[in-house]
């Protein structure tokens, strides 16, 4: 058998998941397992499981769930033998299981085993121990005294394996690897200065030295604004060598991979670190495919590959798996993603594609002068002296820019920022984009026809509009190639189930997951981690089609408070401050901030910044705001338009000010729309 506690609580009986019962019951279970195998006392079992409110007959009904958890974790025990899982051991009860048998004990012996291992064998061990995690430790059972210490332990300790993989990678030559594993270990542990000192000694080997120093920057004010204390001296003597270029902080010899030419996608530089690219399953022809126009645009210039389909097919991670390949072969990688919500200022993917963490770019840039921001901020980067003929820096006259922002001289400044080399662009969700971003798109591939230059497209088949087509026809002699992404096949489905919950699930489950997705990625993530938290059941009865359905019932587990704030949210947009929240809700920011938690840790929210939140799907904003009722909703834009009058940008503006008109107030809402109009 094979027990998990490090996410819901379950347990596996030849292939079959067995039911363990009503809450208290399962509390047994976990109490035995965080004993880790030791003997717990009867009278110890009932204090932790009762506390205060001891029943009258408490030990008999310990022994009533024992007898039941017995019966389900030794389903073909002969009646009257001993158990050999659930054992009676004087004076009280222990689960006697190996350690690869339980996956928390599993863990804690391969994190342990990997301290004292070389790199790449303590890489594996540490890999396979971060596997074992399907969600919190204990999590239906983390507020009880008794699992508090155990909960703590593993989580620290899972913290540490990250860590120490990242360590190990780095020891292997594994930069790209460890920056795109640590951002988010990071961002979500900002505290953690060995994390930090990981990442930004990742990014310096990467060739982003100012990347290495704004990571370091920010920890030194957080560390500041929440604690009053400086860096420890490892972080100060790493930016110090940093800033000196010391070459203590170069990759270890072997691991050194200057590129020399324009390598080929899948071809690594001889002794160039080898990249694990993200997981994309099921997707070996369409990554094929893009290593084939890799190589056409490293013999013959600028190539494009257009991934086309539906929300949640997979784009974005085909294309970041593509990407992380390039950068194993020697590529420089960049990416841009296209707001899903309107106030952006035009260009914006570029912008962010090429601006990165710059100290120079101290402030938002001009809506007309991002791309040119962006392409300066680039050429300093890299280091390269601007031509005589360019026109004066962004920096220094940004009304120049923004008075005439001419897509040509924009794309060619661009075009200029990109040639350094092997370069690969990820332009996301294209279908979201402005004018401008598809006019540089079709200046940047012209200007850089002879250049080894690769640009991932992807796009919505469904909000595929005229602007987009005409781009896709200008860039027709370049297209590479053009992928629509379909449904993934049964088998590929049940890969992907697997790593989200339904690691222990048959056949039969797996293939009506298929059935009930029709084998889109983001529905198969969504429906196994419903199943995985709510039982078999889940997969068949009572989930309509579609990924919106399963989305409004995690919504609906939440309590009703947090639902609602979440509701309040998606009227501002894909994202929205604390601030801005507070007024739209008519709440304290502090009284938000719990409600705002229980959304991160359901999976439906993150936290790009202190202070902020992002819907981690549009998707899932989608459904929440076309569910509030239109009354409701809109009052909550009149509430918005109330508070970021005079603070947020003309069109959003509009937007809040359009959908809170009504017949009486619809004349109130044409300055807006006008002032957005002429912006």
């Amino acid at each position: 058998m094979f027990l998990s506690v490090l996410g819901p609580l379950r347990a596996t009986v030849r292939g079959v998941t067995a039911d363990l019962g009503g809450p208290r019951q399962r509390a047994v279970l976990a109490r035995l397992a965080v004993a880790a195998g030791e003997v717990v006392s009867a009278d110890r079992l009932v204090d932790d499981l009762w506390g205060d409110t001891l029943p009258a007959k408490a030990l008999a009904t310990l022994q009533v769930h024992i007898s039941h958890l017995r019966r389900a974790l030794e389903p073909g025990r002969a009646p009257r033998t001993p158990a050999t899982v659930l054992v009676s051991a004087p004076p009280g009860y222990a689960l006697r299981l190996p350690p690869e048998a339980v996956d928390a004990w599993h863990f804690d012996a391969l994190v342990r085993t990997a301290a004292t291992a070389a790199p790449a064998e303590q890489l594996r061990l540490l890999t396979e121990a971060l596997d074992c995690w399907q969600g919190d430790a204990y999590a239906e059972m983390a507020a009880e005294p008794w699992a508090g210490p155990e909960v703590a332990r593993l989580t620290e300790l899972r913290l540490l394996a990250v860590e120490s993989r990242a360590e190990a990678q780095l020891a292997l030559g594994r930069s790209a690897v460890v920056v795109a594993e640590l951002e988010r270990h990071r961002h979500d542990n900002p505290g953690r200065e060995a994390a930090v000192r990981l990442l930004a000694l990742a990014l310096y080997r990467c060739g982003r030295q100012g990347d290495a120093l704004a990571v370091l920057r920010r920890t030194r004010d957080h560390l500041a604004d929440e604690l009053g204390v400086d860096p420890g001296p490892v972080l100060r003597a790493l930016e110090s060598a940093i800033l000196a270029q010391a070459p203590a902080l170069d990759p270890p010899p072997a691991a050194a991979a200057p590129v020399l030419g324009a390598p080929a996608l899948g071809v690594p530089v001889p002794g160039a670190p080898m990249i694990a690219a993200p997981v994309a399953s099921g997707r070996e022809a369409e990554l094929a495919t893009i290593a084939a126009a890799a190589d056409e645009a490293a013999q013959h210039g600028a190539r494009v590959v257009m991934i086309g389909g539906e929300a949640g097919a997979g784009k974005t991670t085909l294309a970041e798996a593509a990407l992380v390949t390039l950068a194993g072969a020697g590529w420089v990688t960049r990416r841009g993603r296209c707001p899903e919500v309107a106030g952006a200022p035009p260009g914006w993917a570029w912008t962010e594609a090429l601006n990165g963490s710059d100290p120079a770019a101290t402030g938002p840039p001009h809506p007309a002068e991002g791309p040119a921001r962006a392409a300066a901020a680039s050429a300093h980067l890299f280091e390269k002296p601007a031509p005589a003929a360019a026109p004066p820096s962004p920096f220094e006259k940004p009304a120049l820019v923004a008075a005439s922002p001419n897509p040509f001289e924009l794309g060619r400044r661009i075009a200029g920022g990109l040639d350094t080399g092997p370069t690969a662009v990820l332009l996301d969700d294209v279908h979201r984009a402005d004018d401008l971003t598809l006019q540089l798109l079709r200046q940047v591939v012209a200007q850089q026809a002879t250049r080894p230059l690769l640009v991932l497209v992807t796009y919505r088949t469904t909000d595929r509009g005229d602007e987009l087509d005409a781009t896709v026809a200008a860039l027709l002699g370049s297209t590479a190639a053009h992928l629509v992404l379909r449904g993934l096949a049964p088998a590929a489905v049940a890969e992907l189930a697997r790593r989200h919950g339904l690691a222990e699930a048959g056949p039969e489950l797996l293939a009506l997951v298929a059935e009930r997705t029709n084998g889109n990625p983001l529905f198969v993530r969504e429906l196994a981690r419903l199943i995985a938290a709510e039982g078999a059941g889940a997969a068949g009865s009572g989930i309509p089609a579609g990924v919106r359905e399963v989305l409004r019932r995690r919504i609906a587990r939440l309590p009703d408070a947090v639902a609602t704030t979440l509701r309040q949210v998606a009227v501002l947009g894909r994202e929205a401050d604390l601030d801005t929240l507070a007024a739209v809700a008519g709440r304290d920011p502090d009284d938000l901030l719990d409600l705002l938690e229980a959304a991160v840790l359901a999976g439906l929210l993150d936290e790009p910044a202190p202070g902020q939140v992002r819907f981690t799907h549009a998707l899932v904003r989608d459904t929440l705001y076309e569910d509030t009722p239109l009354l409701r909703r809109a009052r909550l834009h009149t509430r918005a338009l109330t508070a970021l009058d005079g603070q947020a940008d003309a069109a959003t503006l509009a937007r809040h000010a359009a959908a809170a008109a009504g017949p009486a107030t619809a004349r109130e809402a044409i300055p807006y729309a006008v002032t957005a109009a002429r912006a």
